[in-house]
């Protein structure tokens, strides 16, 4: 999950880690320890995002706006999900909230992300 930048690489780093909390039986199962690591997930997100675009921004990356959009969705959607959860807690397990943010984490460093990394890397 590298895109060859540091400072973004530990960032993923810190994000699995925080998704793989939920990998804990014990995290899964109580819904005040999910809603907490959606929090953590959500705010440590939104930092990440932003150091992200200030990279984006100053490499030039042609295609920075339409990342940017995904990056304010895919907040949007994390963010819908978390008050889902709250609001139905006895219905959505922890087994599910981890596959959702498994998922999308994966999917958007390994499709998104690396491919700023490989155009940075040819600047």
């Amino acid at each position: 999950m590298s895109v060859g930048i540091e400072e973004l690489d530990e960032d993923h780093r810190v994000l699995v880690d925080i998704v793989n909390k939920l990998g804990a039986d014990e995290n899964r199962a109580s819904p005040d320890v999910v809603e907490a690591i959606l929090d953590e997930l959500i705010h440590y997100t939104k930092d990440h995002f932003a150091r992200e675009e200030a990279h984006m921004a100053q490499a030039n990356y042609p295609t920075f706006a339409a990342h940017k959009a995904l990056h304010d969705t895919l907040t949007r959607n994390v963010e819908s999900y978390r008050e889902r959860f709250h609001a139905q807690r006895d219905t959505i397990t922890g087994d599910a909230v981890f596959e959702f943010c498994a998922d999308w984490l994966g999917k958007h460093i390994l499709k998104e992300d690396t491919r700023f990394g490989a155009y940075a890397a040819e600047q």
